[in-house]
Formats: structure tokens, sequence, C-alpha cells
């Protein structure tokens, strides 16, 4: 997909999206024409390789970027240790991380990417800050990882390197390796309700990326597999899938189908790898990338992900609740017209979008 470092006109990313007309409009967007892009790009990219086949030899500018993001932080929670009180909704400790972090993130960024991006930074700095969790309400959940994926597209929009599987993988494991940490060390809620947005609690984009490295190469893992603790713990540091089984197994105790009866109704439902993918994408599109709750973070600036319809290349409307509707948390379309319409225009729809269905393994099944 083309993108021309030379022509952009990066800005700060704004809020677009406070309703589900929003999100109607959001897929319409060069934004989620993007993100859909490349969402395939890597999912292709990384068929077949394990996450140990990365060598020093795969190294490269877009590596050295994410790894060495990826490693300050890691050392930020050693220097941050969590405070010694019971807490039942995560560690005040966390928002210190958070402080300390954004804090130091503009000159970090402009001391791993090469100078000549620094242009991008202003863009790129608002989803490296909101890929980690949230400040406010100590959580994390697929918004967060959707922000990480971004990141991943902003330099690869950039050019910064070229991009292969591997290093896709290896960035990606590093990333999950610090979010695990983060989650264990400051207890991070599931972000939504009871992390109703996540395949598990936290993550999904991890098993798209896990089960398609099961494909195109032999294996003796099924999909009911899954609940095999010694299984996955034994294949957790070549394949993503397993990584993530392996973290729920860590943290919940109890018969696998109890704590996780989505994973685990999958794995009964689903019988190879191919369809396992297919699915998950699937259900990603639907239940991350077509789901207010999640997107509404989702924030657009004017050249990696625009506000614009992907066809016409024209602004999408952009509905803001009046002060009544925020503290009502209602959301009345028809006193609220987008900021590009005139001020007699009534052609504002109130059309919702269609239920999704979250029966999983049902249209899992169906693929």
């Amino acid at each position: 997909m083309d993108f021309d470092y030379t022509e952009a006109v990066f800005s700060a990313p704004e809020k677009r999206i406070f309703d589900s007309q929003g999100t109607l409009d959001f897929q319409k967007s060069l934004a989620m024409l993007r993100i859909q892009y490349y969402l395939q790009k890597y999912i292709t990219l990384c068929r077949g390789i394990q996450v140990t086949d990365f060598a020093p030899t795969d190294e490269n500018e877009f590596t050295t970027f994410i790894g060495g993001l990826l490693s300050r932080l890691s050392d930020l929670v050693d220097e941050t240790p969590p405070e010694k009180v019971h807490s039942r909704f995560g560690n005040l400790s966390y928002r210190d991380w958070q402080t300390k972090f954004d804090t130091q993130l503009d000159g970090w960024i402009h001391e791993l990417i090469p100078e000549k991006y620094h242009r991008s930074i202003i863009e790129m700095r608002y989803y490296i800050a909101n890929a980690f969790g949230s400040k406010e309400r100590i959580d994390y959940g697929t918004g967060h990882e959707l922000s990480f994926l971004a990141v991943i597209m902003c330099l690869d929009m950039l050019g910064v390197a070229s991009i292969r599987g591997v290093q896709i993988l290896h960035c990606f494991n590093k990333y999950y390796d610090l979010v695990q940490k983060l989650i264990l060390t400051y207890r991070l809620e599931p972000a939504g309700s009871h992390g109703v947005w996540g395949l598990d609690d936290h993550f999904h984009f991890s098993y798209i990326i896990g089960s398609t490295q099961l494909l195109g190469r032999r294996t003796s893992l099924t999909p009911r597999d899954i609940s095999n603790v010694k299984l996955m713990e034994r294949d957790s540091d070549k394949n993503l899938f397993c990584k993530s089984i392996t973290f729920i197994n860590r943290v919940k105790t109890g018969p696998f189908c109890n704590h996780s009866p989505l994973l685990y109704n999958i794995s009964r439902s689903v019988h190879t790898w191919q369809k396992m993918q297919q699915g998950l994408i699937k259900m990603y599109k639907a239940e991350v990338l077509n789901k207010f709750p999640v997107v509404q973070h989702f924030w657009f600036g004017t050249a990696f992900f625009p506000w614009t319809h992907y066809d016409s290349k024209t602004s999408l409307p952009v509905y803001q609740p009046n002060e009544q509707d925020e503290v009502s948390g209602s959301t009345n379309l028809s006193s609220n017209l987008p900021f590009n319409s005139p001020p007699n225009s009534t052609n504002v729809t109130t059309k919702m979008p269609p239920p999704l269905s979250t029966n999983t393994a049902r249209f899992l099944h169906k693929r």
C-alpha cells in the first residue's frame, strides 16, 4: 500500500469515534483499509515460522527500535516495584511506571529512530504511549494490543527497514513478554467487562499470529491440544499461541474448560489450524475492529491513519456528544451534527450496526 513519507503531513492524533455511528464510519476509513492491509500482510509473512528462527543476522533498524524501546520499558518495571499492599483492582505503582514512561518516551524515540523520520514522531508517539495499558483504569486489553500493531504499521509505512516474518515474530514476542510482565507485576485488570473484547482476558492478535505459525510446517499439535498444559509449555518459546495459553495457565487455576470456556469450546469445535486462523481473523474484525468500546481509544492523525473515506478521500463526519449526553452516558445523534456538516444538515443517520454474534465456536465452525 502506497505511503509517501516525503509528501506526508503529520499531526497529533485526535479522538474521532464517540459513538456507534463513528464505529460504522471507521469501517469506511482509509485508516481501516490500511489496518486490514497490514494485518493480512503480517499474517502472510509469519506463516510457518517459529519465534526461535530469529538470528543475530536478522537485526535491523526495525528490530533495534522495537527491541530497544521494550528493553527500556522492562528495565523501568524493575525500577518501579509494586506497592506492598493488597489492592483488588491493580497496583497503584503502575501509574508511577506510566508517568516515568511518558516522561522519557520522547527522548527514547528521538534516540532510537533514524533522524530522517523524526517528523513522524508527533503521530507515532500516541500509538506507542497507548500500547501498554491505561494509566487511569490500570488495565490492559485488545485496544492496547491494536495500538502496538499500529506502531509496527507506522514503522513499515515509513520504510525504516525491510520487514520479514521472523522479525515481526521477534518483536511481538518481546512485546508480549513485557505486557505479561506488566500484568503480573501490577495486576493489570482486563480492559472492558472482564476482558469481553479479548479471546482470553487480555489478548487476541497473539492467537492469530500463533495459529498462522503452525500453517505450512509439520507439527503434532492440534487445536484440541490447547488444554494440554505440558504441550503448550513445550512450544511456548517458539509459538505465540502456545505462549498465550501458557500465560493463562500461569495466572489461572482449575480446569481449563472452567476458567477459559471460550478457548476450550473453540478447541473442541475447530479441528484444523487453517480453520482456526480463518475464524480468529473473522472474530478479530468483528469483536475488536468493529466494537465501539475498543476502537473509541484508537485516535487519528493526518498521515498514518487518517479519518478520511478510503474511496473518496474526503473527511469522514465526527459525532461528538454534548455535555448532557456525556453525563447521562447516552448519545443523541440528532442533536450532534458532524463537524463537517452545514448547520442546517439533516442527513445524520441513526442506524445502529447489526448485532454480531459472540458465539465464537459457532461461526468458527461455519468457516
